[in-house]
């Protein structure tokens, strides 16, 4: 139980630290320029690139082949690139249709009906386009399928495009101009028989590295629909949490959390959206929806009382489907331990003589469950269990018998198949954490009932000495239980 207790606390204080590093999904990169090996982690159309030429020497760290290129000025070949500068002037053109496609649906509506100028959106867009220019390398060993991958920004931000303003008709002041490249971060890279990246790196790539993540813009509310699908490799049931931006007294954007959210009814370009947690998303307001690696699975643990005994158990849930409705499926498993009153303090005689203890508890079991999610904070989850339940009556060592003391050590088992049938509710603490009660009414199947076995050997009837004497149910009845959800 202090473990428990341990683990909650350290959740509650790294909400708080994780929030403050305040990561900025930016809603207006919908593609992302990158040079080097893109395609091995294209999808749709996120990413264009340049006929920007690589060198990338052997035997280099990603820190070292970062510091290269900033000595031969790679990221100044890559604004010339989006510049279309020749040598003798500088164009817009390729900014101005590569800021067209990053225009969000709602201003390009706006533009369409008058309500504001596209060259006013399409200046405005220039920005976010060459503030999102990245190099992707993906290095294989020879002779092995090992890789590893290494990623790293091209800082063209607000300081650089005002000195391309203010040279724009003067080459040689514009040549000054100089472009640095940072690293963010590398990871090995695993591949499938192909040689592709797995769609498990690529998703590690994603959400260590920002611009890269699998992410889409809010386009409907009924029904909630993202823009992106299986072809930016959204499987069903895959968590995407919304986000909005906002910004600080500073002036500084950042990415406000919105809700948890997860992926059903997944299309090639669509996806439906079911909300778990927090409040609604809005397509007018810019939200989008970003993929966060998730095991599609939840562990509780939750303390339970029946007829006189008390007991814990852990139980798993894997959502194998979910709805655009909002109804998922699980596939469950448990294993529970408990006790009856008074363990330490009674003894029993059984039906061969010796003295056993107040029985320990344990038993597992697989399941299938439906959970119906409502207001965005509980979830009605009806299920029926199949079990195997043991009670062990550990043997009193030593007892007197015909007043000789004598040295007895048979234990006793009472095995049963239980046949659980309840119903629990879920409700959202602080998600991904959550609340649970519930109840269930327990059918049960004893395994082992007479005195004698066909053989003619007698064996222990834990009916006869534990439960009609004391007026227990038997282990069958109502069960209740409370305890906290886990979602990972």
């Amino acid at each position: 139980m202090k473990y428990l207790f341990t683990i909650l606390l350290v959740w509650l204080l790294a909400g708080p630290v994780s929030a403050r590093k305040r990561p900025f999904y930016d809603e207006k990169s919908n593609i992302v320029g990158c040079v080097g090996n893109y395609k091995d982690i294209q999808y749709g159309n996120k990413f264009y690139t340049f006929n920007v030429q690589l060198i990338c020497p052997d035997n280099m760290s990603p820190k070292e082949l970062c510091e290269y290129w900033n000595e031969h000025n790679v990221g100044k070949m890559v604004l010339d690139s989006l510049l279309c500068y020749d040598g003798t002037s500088l164009k817009e053109d390729l900014l101005k249709e590569l800021a067209w496609k990053n225009v969000q649906k709602a201003d390009k509506e706006r533009a369409e009906i008058g309500l504001i100028d596209k060259d006013t959106i399409l200046k405005e867009d220039y920005l976010p386009i060459l503030n999102n220019q990245y190099i992707f390398i993906r290095k294989k060993k020879f002779g092995s399928r090992k890789s590893q991958w290494s990623a790293y920004k091209i800082n063209i931000d607000k300081e650089v495009l005002d000195q391309v303003y203010n040279s724009w008709r003067d080459m040689e002041k514009y040549n000054q101009i100089k472009v640095t490249i940072s690293y963010i971060a590398s990871g090995k890279a695993r591949t499938t028989f192909s040689g592709d990246l797995k769609n498990k790196t690529r998703r590690k790539i994603a959400h260590k590295v920002p611009a890269f993540s699998i992410r889409g813009q809010v386009i409907g509310r009924r029904p909630f629909t993202i823009n992106i699908g299986k072809q930016a490799f959204i499987n069903n049931r895959d968590k995407m949490v919304i986000y909005r931006s906002k910004q600080t007294k500073k002036g500084e954007m950042y990415s406000s959390r919105v809700s948890t959210t997860f992926a059903c009814n997944v299309k090639d370009s669509t996806a439906n959206l079911y909300t778990f947690a927090g409040g609604h998303a809005s397509y007018k307001k810019g939200d989008i929806a970003v993929y966060q690696p998730c095991k599609k699975s939840s562990w509780s643990i939750t303390g339970n009382y029946m007829d006189h005994s008390l007991g814990g158990n852990l139980t798993y849930d894997l959502r194998t489907r979910l709805s655009k409705c909002g109804i998922s499926q699980y596939f469950m498993m448990t294993l529970g331990f408990g006790a009856y009153e008074k363990i330490t303090k009674r003894l029993y005689v059984t039906n061969t003589g010796a003295l056993v203890h107040t029985p320990i508890i344990g038993n597992v079991g697989l399941g299938y469950g439906i959970g119906y999610e409502f207001v965005h904070c509980m979830e009605i989850q009806p299920y029926f269990l199949v079990q195997w339940e043991t009670l062990y009556f550990k043997g009193k060592e030593k007892a007197p018998l015909n007043g000789v003391g004598e040295e007895y050590a048979d234990d006793a088992f009472y095995n049963s198949i239980r046949f659980p049938l309840g119903a629990r509710l879920n409700i959202n603490v602080f998600y991904p954490v959550q609340l649970v009660v519930g109840a269930e009414y327990i059918f049960k199947m004893p395994l082992e009932q007479d005195d004698k076995t066909n053989s003619g050997k007698v064996v222990n009837n834990p009916d006869k000495f534990f439960f009609e004497p004391m007026g227990y149910k038997k282990r069958s009845g109502l069960n209740v239980y409370a305890g906290f959800r886990f979602n990972f």
